[in-house]
């Protein structure tokens, strides 16, 4: 009645197959996967844009999950294939949930899956109970490529809200579904004057000599009073790991608010 041959194509998808109870059903997972520890195990059969369809049909799956458009050629190819694809598209915090419950229902696990997202929303509202407790909200740039400039998708900018920050392009991010539509100039962000600056460069690592070195930077607060961060690489995935995220965030808008006080 339920998929029993699952094929975790997003580095997201192994942990909430895992949280459920049904990680015993997934065949392959991605490369990129970093999280749960026993889904390492498991054999990775593919990248993240690219896959051999060839070696994903080995493991005769009753679905392959994918995310973000960036996954659409794969979903793609593996339809012609005649695999079955569940392909999810998020933009906002919210979507995450929404993952969770849909994967769920697919799978027979509504009710562990209900019960998940319930301890995640918990743990979201601690974090926002405790950011609405702060003396004030600082500005925070949030930087997701260098070349082109490319700010943060939405649920990033949402994470900052929930955290304490005034994510300070989050019109932008909330209307840019593709990185295209989130393209900023360097002078844009001199403008801003961010007090914090967080950077995860998908995947690439950040360099913070370059980003100093920007024309007019040394003149942005987050610069004058060294708030720029690295964040890694789990903020870009739209999935579990997303809480962890929220509150190494908040860790940070918290020293950075007390110690202005």
């Amino acid at each position: 009645m339920y998929p029993e041959r699952i094929v975790c194509l997003a580095a997201e998808i192994p942990e909430i197959l895992y949280r459920v109870g049904a990680l015993d059903r997934v065949v392959g997972i991605s490369a990129y996967t970093t999280r749960p520890a026993e889904a390492l195990l498991l054999p990775k059969v593919s990248g993240f844009k690219h896959g051999s369809t060839q070696r994903i049909l080995q493991d005769q799956p009753d679905v392959a999950i994918l995310i973000s458009g960036v996954q659409k050629e794969l979903a793609a190819e593996l339809s012609e294939q005649g695999v079955t694809t569940l392909h999810f598209n998020p933009h906002r915090l919210e979507d995450m949930f929404h993952t969770i419950l849909l994967i769920g229902n697919l799978i027979g696990k509504s009710d562990e899956a209900l019960a998940y997202v319930d301890e995640l929303r918990q743990e979201v509202d601690e974090v926002r109970q405790s950011a609405a407790e702060l003396p004030f909200r600082p500005r925070v740039y949030f930087e997701e490529w260098m070349d082109p400039i490319i700010v943060g998708t939405a649920w990033v900018s949402d994470l900052i809200e929930i955290a304490g920050g005034t994510d300070v392009f989050r019109e932008k991010s909330l209307a840019g579904r593709h990185a295209s539509e989130r393209v900023v100039e360097a002078d844009e962000i001199v403008t801003a004057a961010p007090d914090i600056v967080f950077a995860s460069w998908c995947g690439k690592p950040f360099i913070s000599e370059n980003f100093l070195q920007r024309p007019g930077y040394s003149e942005i607060p987050a610069v004058k009073n060294e708030m720029v961060f690295e964040l890694g690489s789990e903020i870009l995935q739209c999935g579990p790991m997303l809480i962890d995220s929220l509150k190494n965030i908040h860790g940070i808008i918290q020293t950075f608010v007390r110690g202005t006080f």
